[in-house]
């Protein structure tokens, strides 16, 4: 007998919602663009996949008979979307088409066989460890905005790097890093008996778009259970599943980046105002490079930006400053990229040199440190 159920329109709707990143893309393989919906027990299984993420969303269901199709995501999504119906009625006819019923609505949408999709990856339940959701998406929101977009020519920087240090008599380290090769961004949290069993391979490599992924599906959620096997990142709720296909490769040495670094020369300024000035400077800075000159003299930062075809901005605001006159550029995008992600009230910014990227670090966050680098103006 084909599958017959009703189901939940708010919890169905969330699902396909869920599901429309990894399954929105056009590929050669037109099953992708479809999510399998399949009967277990007293649920309905929604699976999408582009075969380097998959998600798999369970959802309570009134199951009238046992089944599996596979139905156009897109149109399913705008289907359910549209509805006014509190339960949606979906039944599989003959040749893989299926009627949805919500209230005096139905529509025939033509389907594609389940045995046709993609298996979903096997995972180990017993890696998986339980990990506070705010703390994954604190760790992507201050890192994924320095990831080079996908396509560059460096494929090891499209993605964010996941490491776990013992250091300090035991203590149990997370990090991620990520690069474009202009800037870098590092935050790394302190979590002991919760991380202690968790295992992280040298140079994790999580792929830009599952890393997206993965602060979506942490939104809102008190904990996460996680684990990052030889080829993958699992994450697994209450009702939805996750899994990410590692990337292949080797990341920057972004210790010795660090380590080049001076720390003696520093500009102190309130976090807040200098966010809304390099927002200024960014509506007169051309669009391609963004450059905002900066120069510090006797506590003063002034900040300069110009556009040949529009005109000019200037902005000047009292700093601690403990080094020489000095004037240098960087892409105003960049800081303002930092700045606002950061809670802390002041930020220390550290220049040494015209040649050598700054710093940017916040004493209420210390686990958090940015380098951008310089531009020629």
């Amino acid at each position: 007998m084909s599958m017959i159920i009703n189901v939940s329109r708010v919890d169905f709707l969330a699902a396909l919602s869920s599901l429309q990143n990894v399954t929105g893309k056009k590929g050669t393989i037109a099953i992708l663009s479809n999510v399998l919906v399949e009967t277990k027990n007293d649920a309905v299984a929604i699976t999408g996949t582009d075969l380097e993420v998959g998600i798999r969303y369970t959802v309570p269901a009134e199951i009238l008979a046992a089944g599996s199709i596979t139905l156009p995501a897109k149109k399913l999504f705008e289907i359910v979307r549209e509805s006014g119906a509190d339960i949606i009625h979906v039944e599989c006819m003959d040749n893989n088409w299926v009627r949805i019923t919500a209230d005096s609505s139905s529509y025939n949408l033509a389907g594609m066989e389940a045995d046709e999709f993609p298996s979903f990856p096997e995972y180990n339940e017993a890696s998986l460890v339980k990990v506070d959701g705010a703390l994954i998406n604190d760790l992507i929101d201050k890192t994924i905005f320095a990831v080079a977009p996908e396509g560059e020519s460096q494929y090891n920087l499209s993605g964010v790097l996941v490491e776990k240090e013992v250091r300090d008599g035991g203590k149990n380290f997370t990090r991620m890093v990520s690069t474009d090769g202009h800037r870098l961004s590092l935050m790394e949290v302190e979590r002991g008996e919760e991380l202690a069993n968790m295992h992280i391979k040298p140079a994790t490599l999580i792929p830009r778009k599952g890393i997206m992924e993965m602060r979506k599906f942490c939104e809102g959620l008190d904990s996460v259970a996680v684990s990052f096997e030889e080829k993958q990142a699992v994450l697994k709720s209450d009702q939805a599943l996750l899994i990410i296909r590692l990337m292949n490769g080797d990341f920057p040495d972004y210790r010795n980046i660090l380590k080049g670094n001076a720390d003696d020369k520093f500009i102190e300024i309130d976090r807040t105002a200098l966010l809304n000035s390099m927002k200024r400077m960014n509506l007169f800075t051309e669009d391609r490079y963004n450059a905002v000159k900066f120069h510090m003299e006797n506590n003063k930062l002034t900040l300069t930006s110009q556009n040949m075809d529009i005109g000019n901005a200037r902005d000047e605001m009292n700093i601690v400053y403990n080094g020489e006159k000095m004037s240098l550029g960087f892409n105003g995008k960049y800081f303002v990229d930092v700045l606002q992600v950061l809670k802390s009230g002041k930020v220390k910014v550290f220049i040494s040199s015209t040649e050598t990227p700054c710093l940017i670090r916040a004493e209420e966050e210390p686990g958090f440190v940015s380098l951008i680098m310089p531009m020629k103006l």
